[in-house]
Order: structure tokens, then C-alpha cells, then sequence
């Protein structure tokens, strides 16, 4: 179904154009910031224009199919009601409040997320997962949620003194579902002396939550060496269903504001095959560079059937990178994917010419 453009120009109040759009149609956003919106039961595409990102104060969507494309949003809530469903999908955006996702369907790639909890189906693809140093859970697989977690970064959810259950990458609840697969999960930690708490994990399974852990890095994660009575604080806290192969799990001790942080490796049950306990050797971890230096142990020691390579064909790599359903720079994807076109002008006389420019693919 196609729709009109609408746009949102200096002026013009967002949920204003929400509200006079039909299903189908795309707001393009050139005003910035431009207010809140409410979408309600329409299928709408809504996106930045000439590589500015439009920022949206809060985002409400229910009973909707909505694409965000390159746009920053504050808060974004969806929801479905009276068996009507919701779908989302989000590209190239900046999400940075908590994420309450009841969508039926949801597709989240390549962008920077604060905090997400899935109730239904989703997956999430080479997404940044930023707690900037808050106590909390980056993803969390609600009773309800089934969630395919793969080539993300996730960390910095850290904290003093949090409370039991917090300072986590990823939480699987009792009944949740999720594949978790070549991510790296890194600094989730309590700086402080916390006893008997399930705090400073990468991955958390609870006793009931289903979860396949394969070809990820967790490092950087863990307690306060004081406290001696911690032994829920592992890299991985899950139950003995879940199946936990060719990771690279460290639990090598490090400093932070001169307290030093540990790990236990696994508990909750679980037992972990064909791991790598050392050193993941980035190329430059300390500036972000986060892929595998030519000596790294992560290199070819992913899961090892076929379905895993890399884009080369060669065998799965540990970490972020690994596989073949991930393109670094974002641009692609192995599924269809929604696509924007920016043109100039904006407007084209009768007979006038527009010329398309590919930048970083290849136009077939």
C-alpha cells in the first residue's frame, strides 16, 4: 500500500500530521524537535530527512504498523488493544528511554537503545545497548516474549549498592524465550560489597526461561572481590536447559575506581561447552574498536555448523561481528528491509530529472 509523503515542517505540530495522515503514508520530518506523537491504528512511516535526525519527545503507537527510520525518540511505548496487533520496526534510530514493547511483531536494527523489554516476538540486530553507568538490564524477555538477540553491544549497566536483579546485559524471565547469539556484553558490575544478590550478570535465565547462548564475549562483568558470599553473580546465571556452547566467557578480575570487580562463570545450574576463558584481544577495546585482533582466540571458534559462518564462508567468529546476518556499517540486511530516499529537491517539475546515487551498496 503507498501512500502520500507528509512533511513536518518548522511550524507544524507532529501529532497534527499524524492526525490528518492515512495508512500508508510517510511523514518525513525536517522540524527539530518536533513534539510528541500518538499513532492510533494507522500504518505510518515516520523519518528524518537529509541525514538530520528529527527528535520526537515521546512516541506512543497502538493498534499500529509503524517504521521509524533515522529518528530519536525519548520514549516510545506501543501497545495493542481490542485484538487489533501492533507492529514495529526501527532502523538507523536512536531510542533512548526505556522501551515498554507490546508489539506483536517488532524488528529493531543498528540502533542505540537504552533499555528494551519485549513482550511478544522480536528480534534485535546490531543494536548498542548504552546503560551509561545506570544500575538496570539492557534487554529483558518478558514472561511472554520470544526474542532473537544477536550481533549487539551491550553495556555499562553498572552501578553502587543496586538492587538484587539489576546491573544485567540480558534477563530471560520465567516462561520468556530467547536465541542469544554473537553479542558482547560487557561492564555490567556493582562497584560495591553486595551479598547473595543476583547482580553483575552478562546473561540471567531464570528457572523457567528456555535460552539458547552461543558465540557470544562476556567480559568486564561482576562483584566487588570483597563480598565472599556472591556465587549468583556469574557471567552467565542460568538454569541447566539452556544450552551454552562456544562462548568466550572471561572472568579475569579488573579494577574500577580502585575497587576490583570479579565474576564467577556460570551458575544457576548451567553448564557451559566449548568455551574460551581468556582475553577476547580487540583490536583497540580502550577506543571502541571492538573488532578481533588477527591473534584473538575468537577468531573461527563460534558455533561451528555452516548456518553460522561468516559472510565469508569461513567459520562463525565469537563476538559482536560474527556470522553472516549482520553488515557492520548497517546498510543491509539477509530480510527485506523498509528503505528511505532522500532526493533533492524535494519537488520535481513535470519532465524534470532526479539522479540516484548508491553510497556503500551496489544498485541491482
Amino acid at each position: 500500500m503507498h501512500g502520500a509523503t507528509r512533511f513536518v515542517q518548522p511550524g507544524d505540530v507532529l501529532q497534527d500530521v499524524i492526525d490528518a495522515s492515512s495508512s500508508g503514508d510517510v511523514i518525513a520530518i525536517v522540524k527539530s524537535p518536533c513534539g510528541t506523537g500518538n499513532i492510533q491504528g494507522k500504518d505510518l512511516t515516520l523519518r528524518g530527512v537529509n541525514n538530520v535526525m528529527p527528535v520526537i519527545g515521546t512516541l506512543d503507537i497502538n493498534n499500529s504498523k509503524v517504521n521509524l527510520l533515522k529518528v530519536q525518540v525519548g520514549a516510545l511505548n506501543v501497545s495493542e488493544s481490542s485484538g487489533q496487533k501492533s507492529h514495529l520496526f526501527a532502523h538507523a534510530c536512536d531510542l533512548l528511554g526505556s522501551i515498554e514493547n507490546n508489539a506483536s511483531t517488532t524488528r529493531l536494527q543498528y540502533c542505540k537503545v537504552y533499555r528494551l523489554k519485549i513482550h511478544k516476538q522480536a528480534e534485535v540486530v546490531g543494536c548498542e545497548f548504552n546503560g551509561n553507568q545506570n544500575s538496570g538490564i539492557g534487554i529483558e524477555v518478558m514472561p511472554t516474549g520470544r526474542a532473537t538477540i544477536n550481533n549487539n553491544r551491550i553495556y555499562d549497566y553498572s552501578g553502587s549498592v543496586v538492587a538484587t536483579g539489576n546491573a544485567i546485559g540480558i534477563k530471560v524471565d520465567n516462561g520468556g524465550v530467547a536465541d542469544i547469539l554473537n553479542n558482547l556484553i560487557h561492564d555490567c558490575y556493582d562497584t560495591r560489597d553486595n551479598r547473595g544478590k543476583t547482580i553483575g550478570t552478562g546473561v540471567w535465565v531464570l528457572p523457567s526461561g528456555v535460552s539458547t547462548i552461543r558465540g557470544n564475549i562476556i567480559t568486564r562483568c561482576g562483584v566487588n572481590a570483597h563480598t565472599s558470599d556472591a556465587p549468583e553473580s556469574a557471567l552467565i546465571n542460568a538454569p541447566a536447559s539452556a544450552v551454552i556452547r562456544n562462548n568466550l566467557l572471561s572472568t579475569a578480575s579488573f579494577d574500577v575506581e580502585g575497587n576490583n570487580i570479579r565474576i564467577n562463570k556460570i551458575a544457576g545450574g548451567a553448564q557451559s561447552f566449548d568455551d574460551i576463558n581468556s582475553d577476547p584481544l580487540f583490536t583497540d577495546f580502550a577506543n571502541g574498536d571492538f573488532t578481533l585482533a588477527s591473534d584473538s582466540p575468537c577468531i573461527d571458534a563460534g558455533p561451528p555448523d555452516a548456518q553460522y559462518n561468516d559472510r565469508d564462508g569461513s567459520r562463525n567468529d565469537i563476538g559482536m561481528f560474527g556470522g553472516h546476518n549482520f553488515i557492520p556499517d548497517g546498510r543491509a540486511t539477509n530480510k527485506p528491509i523498509v528503505l528511505g530516499l532522500d532526493v533533492a529537491p524535494i519537488a520535481v517539475p513535470t519532465g524534470g530529472t532526479v539522479t540516484i546515487e548508491s553510497t556503500g551498496a551496489t544498485v541491482k
